[in-house]
């Protein structure tokens, strides 16, 4: 039985945040009350899709921590970017940051806990 370290908890919540400012973003920047919601609602699918099959600690095809942090290297800034074109640059690199160093903390105290 493993135990629940506090930051995989903010990890958990840095990724919710990251979800929700790429929603608004796409929502605020896509033009249209129907076509923001339709975008936004897609991007939710898909990167809620994309943390359970690929990112989740649960997930029986979770990816190592290298492909983990690539995949926040390359899904991060475009989550930045948009929210930048939005006017939430801010929170979504405080979101970004908090989530590969939430990452990293969480890999290296489960790797050094199941040291004997």
């Amino acid at each position: 039985m493993s135990e629940l370290r506090w930051y995989a908890i903010v990890l958990f919540l840095g990724q919710l945040a990251l979800l929700g400012l790429g929603a608004w973003s796409l929502w605020r920047i896509a033009g249209g009350w129907w076509l923001g919601a339709v975008v936004a609602a897609l991007f939710v699918v898909a990167y809620g899709l994309c943390w359970a099959l690929l990112l989740a600690p649960g997930s029986s095809r979770r990816l190592s921590y290298k492909e983990r942090l690539t995949v926040h290297c390359v899904l991060g800034p475009a989550i930045v970017v948009l929210a930048s074109l939005a006017g939430l640059w801010l929170p979504a690199l405080v979101a970004l940051s908090t989530t590969v160093m939430c990452d990293a903390l969480n890999e290296k105290s489960r790797t050094v806990a199941s040291l004997p």
